[in-house]
């Protein structure tokens, strides 16, 4: 039995809806970048791009040393912090921020979805759950222009409206806040997870007295210039499907009812990523809930909606700009 079977309930007309969500994120590109600049249509902005070591722990319990924790191993990836807007802004602006990971040479079979033989990519925001929990909801930010959204939600989901009020926010550095998976994933055949990644540097920024327009930049080459920067990557293991739903990432999962769990080490090892052929790879990698192992599958309406987006987007980015894309 497949995990859209065991876990999954597919939402009324979701591929209409995806569909429709890809053809008018090519219309929004089509508008705002001309061929050969065109970025991507959502985390437009990366604050830095990081070489990173991502060590696992060992003597795991045999429940979670699965997949790419299998086994004690550090793998080299990157890192790419990112604001989430779909046009880069100013860093002072309250947005949501992102925490996408992709690991090399990871060994295993990947799911059929998957165009990267050797990669596992994580991707996490700074906040454990999102307003726009469903497909609909999603379809519905992507498809209004920002006027309509805005009252729809007024009317009909004040709730989204508060609750994206609180995910944006300006922190002080990128490597000083938490990051969730938003959406679950397997575990193997039989668990259902969560991912969170939690700092754990002795260095914090400063809060700046004024935010510029590159500041979370600024102050995370500052922090690097002097000392690694280090993260626990955890699992969250779902204990109760009725207050752990996977199909509304609006919901949290309360870490009293299932707690964290720490399986790898995340450091960012003291660099200069200012550069500009750093700045041409942070646009040339993508980042996929698909570049996984089938261990890791991400799954819900939801995830299934931005596997076939993020893909979808990337391949035609590459394409119109005729970029390479690496891994």
């Amino acid at each position: 039995m497949d995990a859209l079977t065991r876990f999954e309930t597919p939402e009324p007309n979701e591929d209409k809806l995806v569909a429709e969500m890809i053809e008018a994120m090519h219309r929004q590109q089509e508008k705002d970048y001309p061929p050969g600049a065109t970025r991507r249509a959502a985390h437009a902005k990366h604050t830095a791009l990081l070489a990173i070591k991502f060590a696992v722990e060992p003597d795991l319990p045999p429940e979670l040393a699965i997949g790419v924790f299998a086994r004690p191993h550090t793998y080299d990836g990157w890192l790419r912090f990112s604001n989430g807007n779909g046009s880069p802004q100013s860093d002072d602006v309250k947005d949501l921020r992102g925490a996408a990971i992709k690991l090399h040479d990871v060994p295993g079979e990947r799911i059929p979805e998957s165009d990267e033989p050797t990669t596992q990519d994580f991707i996490l925001l700074a906040t454990p759950a999102i307003p726009l929990g469903t497909v609909k909801l999603f379809h519905e930010v992507i498809t209004l222009s920002p006027a309509k959204f805005a009252a729809k939600m007024l009317t009909t989901h004040p709730h989204v409206v508060a609750g994206l009020a609180k995910a944006v926010i300006t922190p002080t550095s990128p490597a000083d806040i938490r990051y969730w998976s938003n959406v679950a994933y397997l575990l193997g055949p039989d668990q259902v997870v969560k991912y969170v990644l939690v700092p754990t540097s002795t260095y914090t920024s400063p809060k700046p007295e004024k935010h510029d327009d590159d500041y979370l930049g600024t102050h995370l080459q500052e922090h690097l210039s002097q000392t690694d920067a280090t993260f626990d990557f955890m699992v969250q293991l779902r204990t109760d499907p009725d207050t752990m739903p996977v199909e509304d990432i609006a919901v949290e999962w309360k870490e009293d009812a299932a707690p964290l769990v720490k399986v790898a080490t995340l450091t960012i090892p003291m660099q200069d990523f200012r550069t500009a052929d750093r700045n041409t790879l942070a646009e040339e990698l993508a980042f996929s809930l698909t570049h996984t192992l089938k261990e890791h599958r991400a799954i819900g309406a939801v995830a299934r909606a931005r596997m076939r987006i993020y893909d979808g987007m990337a391949t035609w980015r590459h394409q119109r700009d005729q970029r390479t894309k690496s891994t």
